[in-house]
């Protein structure tokens, strides 16, 4: 092969070379594009059920329910305090209540000390309602959520059972913090309650299960001194035997 051929044919190796070359676009690299991932390789987002997705809305409702019965409460004690106000009138240089006033005055507090018409109650009364329906459907999150920030309120019947159910709740979720802490301000502001034993007892529980059994066992022998002939006494006696 002489000079002139080899040339040639060096030549034409260099533009097979250049034509397989990337593309370019103003003297820089077109780089090719990248294969589109399928459906098959594509990580897939995890899937809520829809058991999971009630369980949210039912957490989400009672919130709101809670939120409306808060501010329906506040309207309501403002309109009891400007009813409640009595009007006067000067006779004579002295300020004084007409009868109508008084007996209307008289009938308003008398009302709100018996629990008539006490807004108060009557919004601790609802959220009991709600929490305890929630709570026997099995809901326990959306029950303490409706509760949330029960501490005894005014002491009466309906704040007492909404801080039990509050504390029951939070036993059924397994926050056992929560759990010794309600449990605690429980057993302080209703001592007297039938139902302060079973309080202290699950405080107890909760100590034990959280590998303070020291704590625990004090607790259920304070339980057995001063609630002797409880049942949940009976149960702490009963802990207190098992090593």
């Amino acid at each position: 092969m002489n000079r002139h051929t080899r040339a040639l044919a060096l030549a034409l190796t260099l533009s097979a070379a250049c034509a397989n070359a990337a593309p370019t676009v103003d003297g820089d690299t077109v780089l090719p594009d990248l294969p589109q991932e399928s459906n098959q390789t594509a990580i897939p987002y995890p899937a809520i059920d829809q058991q999971t997705q009630i369980d949210q809305m039912s957490i989400q409702i009672a919130r709101l329910e809670r939120e409306i019965g808060l501010l329906t409460n506040r309207i309501q004690r403002l309109e009891h305090s400007a009813k409640a106000k009595p009007p006067a009138k000067r006779s004579m240089g002295v300020q004084r209540l007409d009868d109508a006033a008084l007996k209307k005055h008289y009938q308003a507090d008398t009302a709100a000390e018996n629990g008539q018409d006490d807004p108060v109650s009557a919004n601790e009364r609802r959220l009991y309602e709600q929490a305890l329906q929630r709570y026997r459907q099995g809901n326990y999150q959306a029950a303490a959520a409706l509760l949330k920030g029960a501490d005894g309120g005014n002491g009466s019947e309906t704040a007492r059972r909404n801080m039990y159910l509050l504390l029951q709740s939070q036993q059924r979720l397994g926050n056992c913090e929560s759990v010794i802490e309600i449990g605690g301000r429980y057993a302080n502001r209703f001592h007297s309650s039938h139902q302060t034993p079973d309080a202290v007892y699950s405080i107890g529980q909760c100590q034990y299960a959280m590998q303070q059994k020291d704590i625990a066992r004090n607790t259920w022998r304070k339980l057995i001194q001063r609630y002797p002939d409880s049942n949940a006494a009976k149960q702490a006696a009963a802990r207190l035997q098992q090593r």
